[in-house]
């Protein structure tokens, strides 16, 4: 079974110092510790920690942002606002999800710009491309056709990314993801999942491939797993990272559900709207 850790994934190239956004949350806990055998890590989290690697810093707040920023080499921006699906809508939720998603994510390539960092991965999502609604092929870069406010940030923060590189030079790599899966979590099998849905160590290659690509200017590319009911297109991952899915998710015991008639309106994340 693929790991995480895997050798192939982290030594082909430099030894960097690495900022990671959100580094506590759900991407971060599998992200870090595929990284830190051959980099050196800043991590960056909103809430205090009992661990000395983190430093306590939110994201909305851009001299502390600044301030942590002067020593990396590359960011990697994984930052949200937690504690719903992108399917949730409420009042108070949408606007801490422009506060984290929109406003942090300015702060984060705004000290890149003025720390001269060259290289930030913006974690954006698959649901910026929500509109094409099954059969409907999806292009690994396509036009976002977002549904839903977490979606609308998301597309905003693209745009953000994509300002920076253009006016400042920052290599920027946006990776539009689904919601990743914990393989060696058997109980994630209990309940059937969207096709889109990826393997975590698929997803976490995405994001090392993305720290030493060849690449300049503002690219974009979409990261999903393999499944039989696969539509969005790997082809740009597969030329700019050299991605290429390991995980077979059904293979692995997963079962699919079909994907809903349209992705507006809640609980379409887990089929129980």
């Amino acid at each position: 079974m693929p790991s995480t850790r895997d050798p192939a994934f982290v030594t082909t190239f430099s030894r960097m110092r690495i900022l990671i956004t959100g580094a506590s949350g759900t991407i971060g806990a599998k992200l870090v510790p595929a990284l830190e055998p051959e980099h050196e890590l800043i991590l960056l989290s909103r809430r205090a920690h009992a661990d000395p690697r983190y430093r306590q810093v939110d994201v909305c707040e851009i001299d502390q942002v600044i301030a942590a920023t002067g020593e990396a080499d590359a960011i990697i921006h994984l930052a949200i606002a937690t504690g719903h699906e992108g399917d949730y809508e409420s009042h108070n939720f949408n606007s801490e999800r422009f506060d984290a998603n929109v406003k942090g994510t300015y702060n984060v390539f705004e000290a890149a710009r003025v720390q001269g960092v060259k290289r930030v991965i913006h974690t954006s999502s698959l649901t910026v491309v929500w509109g094409y609604v099954q059969p409907e092929w999806v292009d690994g870069d396509a036009a976002a056709r977002p549904v839903g406010t977490y979606a609308l940030t998301k597309f905003l923060a693209e745009q953000i990314a994509q300002q920076f590189a253009m006016q400042h030079g920052i290599e920027v790599l946006s990776l539009r993801i689904p919601k990743p899966v914990d393989i060696d979590d058997h109980s994630t099998r209990e309940d059937p999942i969207l096709p889109q849905w990826i393997a975590f160590p698929d997803l976490i290659q995405a994001y090392v491939r993305g720290l030493s690509a060849e690449f300049s200017g503002f690219q974009l590319a979409t990261i999903v797993g393999e499944t039989s009911k696969r539509r969005w297109d790997l082809t740009r991952a597969e030329k700019l990272l050299g991605y290429q899915p390991t995980c077979n998710l059904e293979s692995m015991g997963y079962t699919l559900r079909d994907e809903p008639t349209g992705y507006g309106g809640a609980g379409v994340v887990w089929g129980d709207g």
